[in-house]
């Protein structure tokens, strides 16, 4: 019996232990070590390091059992792990319980050791918990097992599908090795300047996501390595105006790819942004092998100093010194051997790729042995100087972004500092007077004019750069050529664009001697533009600067024109639709005010019309005439590249064919009243001329009517020019003749077209009567007409077509256009007129939502007429409006823009 109870005993021992051994070890897992959850999620399909919004995320979740024993784990299968995604600032996109419905399941299994079991699979579309796309830049996602029994934390790069933006042109400036040879040795990294640039004829919003960034990709001839990320933003939110650029940085490269060193050889580099589509640039880049460097293990830091507090920008007032230190960061002695004298190279990189400065020119270099020893964590200065913000010719350097590269050439190591300048201008000038550029010329050739006449009117030319010697031109950029459309008497262009891309950038250039460069032939609708004469500039965008320009008158035709063509092509054939034509330099009727400056060359005399442009005076073909101060005139000019060193500043340069009318200004001293007054002076007509004088005359006016109905230029502008020279002496034969006071009216309206019925009563010194019976003779002989404009009547010539929109015609002088940038300018400046502080360029613009350069420009107009002066402020210059302009703007003539809103 007692046999049979242990043996019964025994039974229900091990039974109940098979039974709760399950649970013993279920218990003891539940808080194990060994369990670990394996995340596996997709490899971007553009083998790039991000995701793409074009894809989806594929996540799968295991969890293995990485102990020696088997383990036991219950969870929920409808949602078996917690998983959070969140922003770059651990905000919370979204959770998988807002993508899927999560049971009250539990489900209990075993893992053997080092066994994995798959759990489950997500695929996540981006979006958020509002079913938005998710916004660009770094991901994270939290992974949560059964409370924290395991975890995992997985970061990922996601940018959104990239958008399209028309005439949006990426431009990547890069510049030359900093070793001075044409390879870059080891060690040496690429500088490369980044922007974005306007070259539509609209304003452009560009509206990337805000995680948008720039992309660099490097390959060869028969490799080719995935895009990688840098940190530059891609200017999302920007506004850029016609024309305009904006910075996106500056881009340093080390011949690196995936954190990997690359060989020697030739490596193309594409620049790209991730949510700009369409959008690259290329450049080359030579890396060779040089001689080894030794070692040194301390690091560069670079500092300026200056006499006042530096805010970020240094002027051309600012005393620089730029303060070089080797850093010994170890816990050891740095020990460090020269050769040579000169122990650190400056040179200074600008926007457009160039180097505008380098120490190495201008230091005196000796072989020289020294040792230095930098004590542990300690630093030493081993260079400091002076710095000047002028470039190697002594000539300032342009306002914008440098990049200053520090380098020890021992030892190869270089450390970069950024330098924002903002200067006096001078630059430029200084720059052309340098030049010699004097055995190279660059042209327009083959110029056409096709489908003249029509509405489908366009011109085709071609552009030649000619050299006698060799010429070595530096090309930052892969375009060649840029080009501006404006029209004659518009401050403002119409449109500015870049040619001839698709080049390499970032390379030097030498054309052998007669060889030269010949530029793909390019066309210019002038269908969808404003009647009128265009002018377009054209320049290269590499140094040497090389420029050129051409015109054309544009006449839209007529509608009645149109409908008689119509009628005469279903019997007539055409037996040419395009015509040959010359180059042409500018020529036109331009009057205006002279005034001498003084700049850094000598003096140049300056012609300042009526729409404020400024036209430096280069000569004359006038017998015994020469400019004269406080002298105001009509004048036929024409565009010259030719001028005086000393006007080398100016855009514009003339040549005075013919003077038209002239008259000394009177004093302007005594009083304010006497100073407007005198803004509008009256340029004599002539009155006595031989009797054969009026035979000359009619003929010109024959002429003149033949020009304009056969709309050839060539005899359209001539006949124009004589015949208003002469207009006023038609049927001369004493001075209070009706045919002769007519005469003056005409003439006078032609020089001031839209002037108002007053004013002109006024100028010519008639009574009311006799001006109104003349006025309505010249409107039925059709050789006047006339528009209310307001309370006032405006008269323009019969060379005006009477059917002009109101926008189109020309303001008259002393009458600014509140819409145009100046007149806005001046109202701005009146609102702010009792603030303490008065308004910068840069404040200006900012109002204006335009360029600082283009304000800068209108600012120097209004002080050269007396309407704006301006005083120095701390380091800004500030503006204020004259007593002259206060009264302008109080005027009637001249609106506010409080009144309009």
């Amino acid at each position: 019996m007692r046999g049979r109870d242990s043996v019964s005993r025994l039974l229900i021992v091990g039974l109940a232990f098979i039974l709760l051994a399950p649970l013993a070890f279920s218990s003891a897992s539940a808080d194990s070590d060994d369990i670990e959850l394996v995340i596996s999620i997709s490899e971007p399909t553009t083998g790039a390091d991000w995701y793409d919004g074009g894809e989806s995320l594929s996540i799968s979740i295991s969890v293995k059992n990485s102990g020696a024993t088997t383990q036991s784990i219950e969870y929920n299968p409808s949602c078996p792990v917690e998983i959070e995604i969140l922003d770059k600032d651990d905000e919370l996109f979204t959770s998988l319980r807002e993508h899927r419905v999560c049971l009250e399941q539990r489900r209990a299994i075993d893992i053997p050791a080092g066994q994995t079991r798959s759990l489950d699979s997500f695929d996540w579309q981006w979006q958020n918990s509002s079913g938005a796309v998710i916004n660009s830049g770094d991901v994270t996602i939290n992974f949560n097992f059964e409370s924290g029994l395991a975890t995992h934390v997985q970061p990922i790069q996601f940018q959104r599908s990239p958008v399209l933006i028309e005439n949006l042109v990426l431009q990547v400036n890069t510049a030359p090795p900093i070793s001075g040879g044409l390879d870059y040795l080891s060690g040496e990294s690429v500088y490369s300047h980044v922007s974005l640039t306007n070259s539509g004829s609209n304003p452009i919003t560009i509206d990337a996501d805000e995680g948008c960034m720039v992309t660099i990709q490097v390959n060869t001839m028969t490799t080719s390595n995935p895009p990688s990320m840098t940190d530059l933003e891609c200017g999302s939110g920007t506004t850029l105006g016609i024309g305009e650029s904006v910075p996106l940085g500056w881009l340093i490269w080390d011949f690196t790819s995936g954190g990997e060193q690359l060989e020697s050889g030739l490596w193309s580099v594409e620049i790209a942004t991730t949510g700009l589509s369409s959008l690259t640039s290329t450049f080359d880049a030579t890396l060779a092998i040089g001689e080894p460097r030794p070692e040194a293990l301390v690091e560069v830091a670079v500092s300026l100093l200056s006499d006042d507090d530096l805010d970020g920008i240094i002027t051309d007032t600012d005393n620089i010194q730029v303060k070089t230190e080797l850093v010994n960061s170890a816990d050891v002695p740095a020990e460090l051997q020269f050769n040579s004298s000169c122990l650190v190279s400056i040179q200074l990189i600008s926007e457009e790729g160039m180097i505008t400065k380098d120490s190495r020119l201008n230091d005196i270099c000796e072989t020289e042995f020294s040792e230095l020893k930098i004590d542990p964590t300690s630093q030493y200065t081993i260079d400091q100087r002076m710095w000047s913000m002028n470039a190697d010719s002594t000539c300032e350097l342009n306002d914008g972004s440098y990049l200053m590269l520090v380098t020890i050439p021992e030892y190869g190591i270089t450390t970069e500092h950024l330098i924002n300048y903002d200067g006096s201008d001078s630059g430029p000038a200084c720059l052309a007077s340098m030049q010699d550029t004097s055995l190279a010329q660059f042209r327009v050739i083959d110029l056409l004019t096709n489908n003249p006449g029509t509405d489908q009117e366009s011109i085709t030319f071609q552009i030649q750069l000619e050299n006698q010697v060799d010429l070595d031109i530096h090309w930052p950029q892969e375009c060649r050529l840029a080009f501006t459309l404006q029209r004659i008497g518009e401050s403002q262009p119409h449109q500015i664009w870049n040619e001839q891309c698709g080049e390499t950038g970032g390379v030097m250039e030498t054309i052998a001697a007669g060889n030269g460069i010949p530029f793909d032939p390019f066309t210019i609708e002038f269908g969808q533009l404003n009647q009128g004469t265009w002018s377009i500039f054209i320049e290269t965008t590499g140094t040497p600067r090389f420029t050129t320009q051409l015109a054309h008158t544009w006449n839209p035709p007529l509608i009645e024109e149109e409908q008689n063509s119509e009628d005469e092509s279903e019997s007539e054939v055409a037996d040419e639709t395009i015509v040959q034509e010359d180059a042409i330099l500018l020529s036109w009727m331009a009057e205006g005010s002279w005034q001498y400056v003084t700049t850094d060359f000598g003096g140049c005399w300056i012609l300042i019309d009526v729409d404020d442009n400024e036209h430096a005076y280069s000569s004359t073909l006038v017998d015994n005439w020469k400019p004269l101060p406080n002298h105001r005139g009509a004048y036929w000019v024409e565009e010259t590249v030719d001028t005086p060193t000393a006007c080398y500043g100016w855009v514009s340069h003339i040549v005075v064919v013919e003077v038209l009318g002239e008259a000394q200004i009177a004093s302007t001293d005594t009083n304010i009243d006497n100073e407007v007054a005198s803004e509008t002076p009256v340029i004599s007509i002539p009155a006595a001329a031989p009797t054969i004088v009026a035979l000359v005359a009619s003929t010109s006016l024959l002429a003149l009517i033949a020009g304009a109905v056969t709309k050839v230029e060539w005899i359209r502008l001539p006949a124009t020019k004589y015949g208003l020279a002469l207009l006023g002496l038609v049927r001369k034969t004493k001075e209070s003749g009706g045919e002769y006071q007519r005469g003056r009216i005409v003439a006078y309206i032609e020089l001031h077209r839209g002037i108002h019925f007053r004013a002109l009563l006024g100028a010519l010194e008639m009574s009311n009567g006799q001006l109104t019976h003349h006025l309505s003779v010249l409107e039925s002989d059709e050789r006047v007409w006339r528009r209310k404009d307001g309370r006032k009547v405006r008269y323009y010539p019969a060379s005006i077509d009477s059917r002009t929109e109101d926008d189109d015609l020309p303001v008259p002088v002393l009458t600014p256009d509140p819409n145009s940038l100046q007149g806005k300018i001046l109202q701005i400046l009146d609102i702010h007129e009792n603030e303490i502080l008065n308004l910068s360029q840069k404040e200006l613009s900012d109002k204006l939502e335009t360029s600082q350069q283009l304000v800068s420009y209108h600012l120097k107009s209004l002080e050269d007429w007396g309407l704006v002066e301006k005083e120095r402020v701390a380091m800004r210059y500030r503006y204020r409006l004259t007593d002259r302009a206060l009264i302008l703007l109080n005027s009637s003539d001249f609106p506010s823009l409080l009144d309009e809103a």
